[in-house]
């Protein structure tokens, strides 16, 4: 298992990791569709007039840039404070994404569409590719070391932490930053509604933002994560609950959990799933961000390991496979 030597946040509750364990329920806008924009739908959005983000965005480097990659700066800045000043050829970067960078993407394609090929802008391209957050992220804090982007749904989230795992094992590293992040537009909310996930009743409200968690060998703050050695795949609802089986048969049994399948369709499948276990999350819901989600759900669960000893957590990827993390403290 790795040390956890630092935590960021940026969710529609607010910036820092402060924000993300308050109690109160997160504020809710709305968002339509492109196809049917009068057809609205609850979204939890991050505020884009707070000042950190606006201190972000006066980067010569994130002047065009997608939202997300405000996120990204500065749950990754929370994160890596406790180690400051640090030796930027030390630490690497594995950032989990699941849809990317979304508002320029569809500004980019919607141009094409609209106007011809003649509108692509090369000023916009370069934002529609998935790395490129993870790219403004080494370039802001002059990161010289292995940088990977992975590609997911929740479970990408889980991968990340098995490539710093391997990272830190080599020893060319001392601190591998793990981030995930996303962003909200009509573009992903024409996805959701395609899936259904959007029907009434379902509970589902899509979210955006970033969490950041920073890994070391050696003790930070004497809390560890690891991540369940295997990712249990499925191809539709009945090898769904098989993997799910299979991912909450393989906790501790003496551990509790911490549930995070509210708002999505396997919420029901996890009640039961640990029904004779503890949950322990009591926070607001957060709507589904997918790795940035994640990513909050990692954080607030850390958070806990003040009153118990070690901590299950399942992260439920909604189209993909199904995998977990266990948490420990001191």
């Amino acid at each position: 298992m790795l040390f956890v030597c630092g935590t960021g946040a940026v969710s529609p509750a607010g910036i820092g990791v402060d924000c993300l364990l308050r109690k109160d329920p997160w504020p809710r806008s709305s968002l339509g569709l492109i196809t049917v924009p009068d057809e609205i739908y609850p979204v939890f959005q991050v505020g884009k007039t707070n000042e950190a983000l606006k201190k972000w965005q006066r980067e010569p480097r994130l002047r065009r840039a997608s939202p997300i990659s405000l996120y990204l700066a500065e749950a990754a800045a929370q994160a890596l404070e406790p180690i400051r000043p640090f030796d930027p050829n030390r630490i690497g970067i594995v950032a989990a994404y699941s849809t990317g960078s979304l508002v320029y993407t569809q500004r980019f394609y919607f141009d094409i569409v609209r106007k011809g090929q003649g509108a692509a802008s090369p000023a916009l391209f370069p934002e529609t590719v998935y790395n490129s957050p993870t790219s403004h992220l080494a370039n802001l804090f002059g990161i010289s070391g292995p940088c990977y982007s992975i590609v997911g749904d929740e479970s990408a989230w889980v991968e990340a932490f098995r490539v710093a795992d391997v990272w830190l094992q080599e020893g060319d590293l001392d601190h591998v930053l793990v981030v995930g992040a996303e962003e909200v537009d009509s573009a992903i909310m024409e996805t959701y509604a395609a899936a259904r996930w959007l029907r009434g009743g379902s509970g589902f409200i899509p979210s955006e933002g970033a969490g950041a968690v920073l890994l070391g060998r050696t003790a930070g703050d004497k809390k560890r994560i690891g991540a369940y050695p295997e990712s249990h795949s499925y191809r539709g609802r009945k090898s769904a609950l098989q993997a799910a089986q299979n991912l909450i048969q393989g906790f501790d049994p003496k551990s509790p959990v911490f549930g995070t399948g509210q708002g999505s369709w396997i919420e029901r499948i996890e009640e039961d799933l640990i029904d004779a276990r503890k949950n322990l999350n009591e926070f607001p819901y957060c709507g589904q961000a997918f790795t940035a989600s994640a990513a909050w759900h990692t954080i607030r669960a850390l958070s806990l390991l003040e009153k118990v000893a070690a901590i299950d957590l399942p992260i439920w990827g909604l189209n993909q496979a199904f995998s977990g993390l266990r948490l420990k403290g001191s």
